[in-house]
């Protein structure tokens, strides 16, 4: 029954064929690869930039505030120490706050981004 020369011949197709698939998957997954990774860089040095430029801004703004602070209070020790303790409640309301701020949504955008296959949605 399987002896044939077609039957062979047939054989032979199919597994040229599941080779040829095999490739295509094989270079499917770099493409992916490829495109995930492009993400993820791109979107981590927008974040980086952004984040430098923000610091930058807090800074001067810091700064703006405990000058005047301290034209308020009649002291530059107070207005900088002033604006020091507002800044260390602010960072620890952030430390307190910190999965729900980062962890989670990080972890929201790498799993969209490798486990959304069905829609082939672009984020």
């Amino acid at each position: 029954m399987f002896s044939g020369s077609k039957n062979i011949e047939s054989i032979g197709k199919l597994f040229l064929e599941f080779k040829k698939y095999l490739e295509l998957q094989k270079e499917f997954v770099k493409l992916d690869a490829a495109e995930k990774l492009t993400v993820i860089l791109t979107t981590t040095l927008t974040i980086v930039v952004m984040l430098l430029l923000g610091a930058i801004v807090l800074l001067f703004l810091a700064f703006a505030m405990a000058y005047y602070a301290s034209d308020a209070l009649g002291s530059e020790l107070m207005g900088f120490s002033l604006v020091a303790a507002v800044v260390l409640v602010l960072g620890l309301i952030f430390y307190a706050n910190r999965s729900k701020l980062v962890v989670r949504p990080l972890a929201r955008f790498i799993a969209r981004l490798f486990l959304d296959h069905e829609n082939g949605s672009k984020q």
